[in-house]
């Protein structure tokens, strides 16, 4: 019983595992069991990859319609077999509270035709904030950094994140989303730069020869934590983790540097000769 595909994306974020988990939930099994197809361009537009809007916008009808596939389930189940649709379930991959035990897969044999099609919408209704709960996230960012005084070279010792993304659905893939914020949020902060061009605006340095990223030896440790927070705004419960991550890295950083030369740089990348710059200001 394959869900309906999504016309959005998975650019590496995880959304696929949040889909098949809040599938998986509410169908009484194992997120290896589902399928989950995206980027069907025969479908309706998905939100687009950006803003942190993908997987909590696309998650509550992921789980409506999840919600509906079981009850239509459990109505072919109780037309087959007598019983209360209503006072059966889906778990551990059986229905319960029928007449008679049965798999999943034997319930879904009584289905006439191959599949069941349910379809989940994303309405307003869905993301209104109900009273007491925010809609915002919030988290905190710290960073140790070692700054050579002698050549001005600063080096990320140690950051470490907490994150508010309401549900955390996957541990390991929130985890991981934090840790690449962190990591873009410290190549920004000491090595990207992109130089442009004053009268046509073309970038002059758009190769990885002439721009600088983080690289292995450049990594610092990391320690991300994601906690829970009950945001109460979608059935899904899933908050935004794409940029909050990446956001407050900088100014972290920045603020690490100011706190070991007793003096501020005011512009990113945070590079030597700004180092020694703004040492020599106070010197």
């Amino acid at each position: 019983m394959p869900g309906r595909p999504l016309c959005a994306q998975d650019i590496g974020t995880g959304t696929r595992t949040v889909f098949a988990v809040l599938t998986a939930e509410e169908l009484g099994l194992r997120p290896e069991q589902i399928e989950v197809q995206l980027g069907n361009t025969n479908d309706p537009p998905g939100p687009a990859s950006g803003g942190s809007t993908t997987t909590p916008s696309i998650s509550p009808p992921t789980r409506q319609a999840a919600v509906q596939a079981k009850r239509e389930l459990l109505a072919v189940v109780a037309k087959a077999l007598g019983g209360d649709a209503a006072k059966m379930d889906l778990k551990d991959g059986k229905v319960t509270g029928a007449p008679k035990e049965l798999s999943f897969a034997q319930a879904c044999a009584f289905i006439t035709g191959d599949v069941i099609e349910t379809l989940g919408r994303g309405t307003p209704d869905l993301f209104r904030r109900a009273d007491g709960f925010t809609g915002e996230v919030a988290g905190v960012q710290f960073a140790e950094v070692e700054v050579d005084t002698e050549t001005g070279i600063v080096r990320v010792k140690k950051v470490v994140g907490v994150h508010d993304c309401g549900c955390v659905v996957n541990t390991l893939t929130a985890r991981s989303q934090i840790n690449g914020g962190i990591i873009q949020g410290i190549s920004y902060a000491l090595f990207e730069n992109r130089v442009l061009d004053r009268g046509t605006g073309d970038m002059l340095n758009a190769n990885f020869l002439d721009y600088k990223i983080l690289g292995a030896v450049d990594m610092p440790e990391i320690k991300a934590i994601p906690f829970p927070v009950a945001q109460g705004i979608t059935p899904s419960g899933i908050s935004s983790l794409g940029e909050p991550a990446t956001v407050p890295t900088a100014a972290a950083v920045a603020n690490a540097v100011s706190h070991a030369i007793g003096a501020r740089v005011r512009s990113l990348p945070i590079t030597p000769d700004k180092v020694l710059s703004a040492m020599g200001a106070i010197r």
